[in-house]
């Protein structure tokens, strides 16, 4: 038996991504151009997301996300401990000078499961951002210096030379302090991360939309830790609910 990854469903999962993340709806040739996938294929596994529920089509025949997005979505944050108990405290934590962000690493991205800004109410940041560049992202990188050397080397091997060297630097320093800080034009930090981990789960989480100097950064780094130590301790409860329950 083969042991390959079987190409057409890795595929059918590209175009899946492709649908949740447009703002409009595709069609085939649209679609089939954006993931360099034969139109004719594309065409194949958009009517088998469409047979199950996954896709569907609008009057101009293009198709966009189906119902079973929603059912999906429901079945996620059912079966995640890490994003149960990530969005719970998140939504009981609100600020009016920076932007608490919470994401996880899908390849060289990172996909935002919360994102409120300063002085938005807590339950707006839910699924706030769509996918963002990990090389542009704090989150993205402290999540990305927890993969071993040779797993970065294949998530960030169609960089050119220059990201590539910049980022491997940055994994360094997170790798010794334990998180990363971003600086604006001015020399500012404007944006601090780190990570935690649920059941094996790894998630970042982040600070940013700050405007502080150096000798302030231990502090917003501790502010961090306390919100991650309340993460962990309300899904140590929760199990322990569901295990008495």
């Amino acid at each position: 038996m083969s042991s390959q990854p079987n190409q057409s469903l890795i595929d059918g999962i590209r175009c899946f991504q492709e649908l949740t993340t447009s703002e409009t709806a595709l069609g085939n040739k649209e679609l089939a151009e954006k993931l360099n996938i034969n139109v004719v294929k594309v065409n194949r596994l958009l009517r088998t997301l469409k047979s199950v529920g996954m896709a569907e089509q609008n009057a101009q025949k293009k198709y966009l996300p189906g119902p079973a997005v929603h059912l999906l979505a429901a079945q996620s944050f059912h079966s995640s401990a890490l994003l149960k108990a990530a969005t719970h405290v998140a939504l009981n934590t609100n600020y009016d000078d920076r932007t608490l962000a919470v994401g996880v690493l899908w390849n060289d991205s990172v996909v935002y499961m919360y994102h409120a800004v300063a002085g938005q109410s807590p339950a707006e940041g839910l699924g706030g951002f769509n996918i963002f560049d990990v090389y542009n992202s704090s989150i993205g990188q402290v999540l990305l210096a927890q993969c071993d050397d040779d797993e970065i080397v294949r998530r960030i091997s169609h960089w050119d030379e220059e990201r590539k060297t910049t980022i491997k630097q940055r994994i360094r320093d997170i790798r010794e302090n334990g998180f990363v800080h971003l600086y604006d034009e001015n020399g500012l930090i404007y944006n601090v991360a780190t990570v935690f981990s649920i059941a094996g789960a790894k998630a970042g989480i982040a600070f940013t939309d700050l405007s502080i100097e150096e000798d302030e950064l231990l502090n917003y780094v501790s502010q961090l830790n306390e919100l991650v130590a309340r993460i962990e301790n309300f899904s140590q409860i929760s199990h322990k609910d569901i295990d008495h329950g």
